[in-house]
């Protein structure tokens, strides 16, 4: 048993430089919107040092929200939460600690990140969201081995039965 309490907080913690920085003024809504979701979902664990009460994120890294549940919940479609998840990563907010695949069960986990500081400056560091190449899910080459079914065979159409029909006594 852990000697913390972890509890769900009804308040966000958003600290003001943040929302005056230049790099969340310029995000995008949708992004904006998701970003404070990821907020939301921190776990923050109080420790004393010194007499005074300290506070640490606890779960940074172990963060998950999936595309599921941001379209059932939240109703965001899957494009528009993927393009704000690139915007998150290319404005500094959030990294990706493990890239997860939704086929095999396995969720990506996110951490909160402080490249927004930089943003702007020389300093920022760049990071682009990478494209998964480990093909899991369904394409051309895999898709009968996958879902265990044959593929139709395509039919051949033809004109050579249909009758002709003339517009010549058409009213209008």
């Amino acid at each position: 048993m852990s000697k913390f309490k972890y509890n769900r907080s009804p308040f966000v913690l958003i600290e003001r430089e943040l929302l005056n920085s230049s790099a969340f003024i310029e995000l995008p809504k949708t992004a904006s919107k998701v970003f404070l979701w990821f907020l939301a979902r921190r776990q923050f664990v109080g420790y004393k040092v010194k007499g005074s009460k300290e506070w640490s994120n606890y779960n940074n890294g172990e963060i998950v929200f999936s595309y599921p549940e941001a379209e059932t919940k939240f109703k965001l479609s899957r494009p528009r939460f993927s393009r704000a998840l690139t915007a998150l990563i290319e404005y500094g907010f959030i990294d990706i600690n493990h890239h997860g695949g939704g086929m095999i069960k396995d969720m990506t986990t996110y951490y909160i990140s402080d490249r927004w500081r930089d943003y702007g400056t020389l300093d920022f560091k760049e990071k682009t969201r990478r494209k998964d190449i480990r093909g899991l899910g369904f394409t051309k080459k895999n898709w009968e081995e996958r879902t265990g079914r044959k593929r139709k065979t395509s039919s051949k159409l033809s004109n050579e039965n249909v009758t002709g029909t003339s517009n010549g006594n058409v009213t209008v």
